[in-house]
């Protein structure tokens, strides 16, 4: 009864904390590459008035990049955004992308927690919750996450969509009902060309996690299951290599320099040793307190044998590191904010599976020591208390995370506080209102100005959480360029500061 009560809190508060990220999302404007986007399907929309003619205007970006730039097909559902159909739209982006995101990491967890480990319906929920709430709140960079369409589709919403399809094969593979196999076979096979075409971080890790089962499938004898996953590998295989194959992907590697294999290994190895450094905050790390005895009791009473405990660690660790290496391949030592988002939110489900597994071969070899039994006996009469305790703690650590300094007008500014306190921040300063007056207004200049050179007043309001590449004093500057345009000026630049 306690743990529902506290699981039910957990869910109000968590729930409460998401409020200002969708609220934020209504004062979202285009900038930098929307323009180039918007250039293709919001001006066939103006034009035509046709969903049809959008889409065919879309596809046929899609089509140019594939043979000029990149192969990832998967990105006409990127191409056509909100505000293809007006750019009072835009907001519903992050809407639309948050919704998902929240809902297939709530999927996998569930998948995980359940399916795999045994979790009650409580327990799953205050793991999930509290995993959700850090991934989300703590991502590395919202604006190119969530509120930045070419950021958020092309990566977050297909990172989801990568996760839904991991967790139904996961699912399809416990089932016992060839009707319920199919009820997760059906409609992974239908997601495999859209990951496989999509992101290629995602679409990778999603080939070696099915590889990895369908070998593990056949070497356990599971020829239906095996059959269907291979299925899937295929297709998603298929879908990948189209993508990576593309023509436009080697004139692209011209212009960024040579890829290198061992380097960009070498490298995501790093990177993943850092990013999981990195992503260890002192909230985190009280979660991981918290919730270790219950992983505990999980792994204690789970079926699995837990008997490769190093090479579940390399496997799970591999699968980690590989989100990095599409970008390292390509791009040497760079690599995007918003493909760290994707890197960041996978820690939280890889720590999860570590922790379980480890725990399950440590209790299944050590099961009576008395240290263990006293701390499960403690969480089970007192959980409400220790629950309570780590709520203080947590809050006071996330409060410690937020950095305190001066802004440029001479006030407050604060960094690294949760996204959506940074949001409700901005709304209650009228900055997030502020901001997006400052852009419609810019727009407006722009729209009566046509074959004109136009000068723009810098912004004075910058949310964090919405604020993304600006325009420059030069008007040869890419983003400058795309701006003008779309919007059918001259030229674009910004101020001159006096």
């Amino acid at each position: 009864m306690i743990k529902t009560r506290c699981a039910k809190v957990l869910a109000v508060i968590v729930g409460v904390s998401f409020v200002p990220l969708y609220w934020i999302a209504q004062y979202a404007v285009p900038t930098a590459d929307d323009f180039m986007h918007l250039g293709m399907t919001g001006v066939a929309w103006q034009q035509t008035h046709s969903v049809l003619a959008t889409w065919q205007a879309a596809w046929d970006n899609v089509v140019n990049r594939f043979w000029n730039w990149q192969g990832n097909f998967s990105y006409v559902l990127a191409d056509i955004q909100p505000a293809s159909f007006g750019e009072q739209y835009y907001g519903l982006t992050a809407v639309i992308v948050l919704t998902v995101l929240l809902l297939c990491l709530l999927y996998l967890m569930r998948v995980i927690l359940k399916t795999y480990m045994g979790a009650t319906a409580n327990v799953r929920w205050i793991v999930s919750l509290l995993l959700v709430f850090l991934a989300v709140q703590y991502m590395y960079e919202p604006v190119e996450g969530l509120y930045w369409h070419p950021g958020a589709f092309p990566y977050t919403f297909f990172y989801a969509i990568g996760l839904w399809m991991d967790g139904l094969m996961l699912q399809m593979v416990r089932h016992d009902m060839l009707r319920r196999r199919l009820l997760c076979f059906v409609p992974a096979l239908l997601l495999a060309p859209i990951v496989g075409g999509s992101n290629y971080s995602i679409a990778l890790v999603s080939v070696m996690l099915l590889f990895l089962l369908v070998v593990y499938l056949f070497w356990k004898r599971q020829r239906q299951n095996a059959a269907f996953s291979l299925i899937v590998l295929v297709l998603l295989t298929a879908a990948l290599l189209v993508s990576v194959l593309a023509p436009g992907n080697g004139m692209r590697q011209e212009t960024v320099g040579e890829a290198s294999v061992i380097k960009g290994f070498v490298v995501s190895v790093i990177y993943a040793v850092y990013s999981m450094a990195n992503a260890t905050t002192v909230p985190v790390l009280l979660m991981w307190i918290f919730i270790a005895p219950l992983v505990y009791r999980l792994a204690k009473k789970s079926e699995f044998d837990f008997s490769h405990p190093v090479w579940a660690m390399v496997l799970l660790f591999g699968l980690y590191a590989a989100l990095g290496m599409p970008c390292f391949y390509a791009l040497g030592f760079a690599i995007p904010e918003r493909n760290i988002n994707l890197i960041y939110f996978s820690y939280y489900p890889v720590v999860l599976w570590a922790m379980f597994y480890l725990m399950g071969w440590f209790s299944h070899r050590f099961a009576d020591k008395p240290l263990g039994q006293r701390i499960g006996m403690l969480y089970e009469k007192r959980f409400g208390t220790v629950f309570t305790a780590f709520c203080l703690l947590f809050a006071l650590a996330c409060g410690g995370q937020i950095a305190v300094g001066k802004g440029e007008d001479g006030g407050l500014a604060f960094e690294r506080m949760p996204a959506g306190l940074s949001a409700a921040y901005s709304l209650a300063t009228g900055e997030a209102q502020a901001y997006h007056a400052q852009m419609l207004e810019r727009a407006e200049i722009c729209r009566n100005a046509p074959d004109e050179d136009v000068v723009l007043p810098a912004l004075t309001a910058k949310p964090w959480v919405l604020t993304y590449l600006d325009i420059t004093e030069d008007p040869t500057d890419w983003k400058n360029v795309e701006m003008a345009h779309y919007y059918g000026n001259r030229s674009v630049r910004l101020q001159t500061e006096s």
